[in-house]
């Protein structure tokens, strides 16, 4: 029996619902953003300016959390989409790499318009030996538990307040729950395509899902 592909009726199903919440999810994000965003701040460059320095005076540190977590998320959706199939008719690096910039709001187009249910490419390279080392996955898992105890501990009532009243940690928000869909669909995937249904639920956890699923997932190498 070959590897599960998208010429059966189920999976054909699961692509094209995929590819729906994946639409729907970006559209959305992209609705809420333009037409409810509050102004942006006149500080707000400086402010990503400090974020990415670490500077954190004067910044919230809740917000420098999710700031953080927007880095984990795209590095952990990398994991998954690197192992792609060559098949794939629209290439996928520069929706992934504009990911680490723009989170969700780029790499949801190209879960649009990807082909799903592929099976996985096999770790044929040094690179992808890394990406889909389980090491990876618990290194990213304890990162995103770090910076989930950070945001709890951090000024949340603040935060709150600037998603409310500026543009950037409203759009940062948004995204963040937009990658929330983006990792409960990969991993629903990862779940039929590998057989292993827990994933399914594994990535349904905020922030942490998709790196428990990097750490717990098996590499079908017989997969071609």
């Amino acid at each position: 029996m070959g590897p599960v592909g998208p010429v059966e009726e189920a999976p054909r199903r699961s692509h094209d619902l995929s590819r729906l919440v994946a639409l729907v999810t970006w559209v959305l994000l992209l609705t809420t953003a333009f037409v409810f965003s509050p102004p942006a701040a006149p500080d707000t460059n400086d402010a990503i300016r400090r974020l990415l320095a670490g500077q954190l005076e004067g910044i919230n540190v809740s917000l420098f959390a999710l700031f953080n977590v927007m880095g984990v998320l795209p590095m952990s959706f990398l994991a998954v989409l690197a192992f792609d199939a060559k098949a794939q008719r629209v290439p996928k690096w520069p929706f992934v790499i504009a990911s680490f910039a723009l989170g969700a709001y780029a790499l949801l187009p190209y879960l649009v318009l990807r082909q799903w249910e592929l099976p996985r490419r096999p770790p044929e390279t040094w690179w992808l030996r890394l990406l889909s080392s389980r090491l990876l996955g618990m290194v990213l898992t304890a990162l995103g538990l770090t910076l989930v105890a950070l945001f709890v501990m951090g000024d949340v009532n603040g935060f709150v307040t600037l998603v409310r009243t500026q543009q950037f940690p409203f759009a940062m928000t948004l995204d963040f729950a937009a990658c929330c869909v983006l990792g409960a669909l990969l991993a629903a995937e990862e779940a039929r395509v590998r057989q292993q249904p827990a994933l399914r639920w594994v990535g349904l956890v905020p922030v942490l899902g998709v790196p428990l699923v990097l750490a717990l997932r098996s590499v079908q190498r017989e997969a071609r």
